[in-house]
């Protein structure tokens, strides 16, 4: 489990050695699939979002952490 990151499953690890950064591909659980980001009630999928997006996350000592991963969007009721 990555530091800062709950309901994530690691796919991958990647170390780019040119730019020091440590990329981490990630998934959500089964739990949170479809999930919205502000409840996580189970909605039904809006569209697959843009693509792979990246976040910054806490980095180990000196090294850059960016976790990769899709961002489908859903069609909440509420949000």
């Amino acid at each position: 489990m990555l530091p800062g990151v709950d309901k994530t499953v690691v796919v991958d690890i990647a170390f780019d050695e040119v730019s020091g950064v440590l990329l981490s591909s990630v998934g959500p659980t089964r739990s949170m699939r479809q999930g919205c980001s502000v409840c996580h009630r189970h909605s039904p999928r809006y569209d697959a979002g843009s693509g792979r997006r990246r976040w910054r996350a806490l980095d180990v000592g000196t090294i850059e952490v960016h976790l990769e991963a899709q961002a489908p969007r859903v069609s909440c009721r509420t949000h």
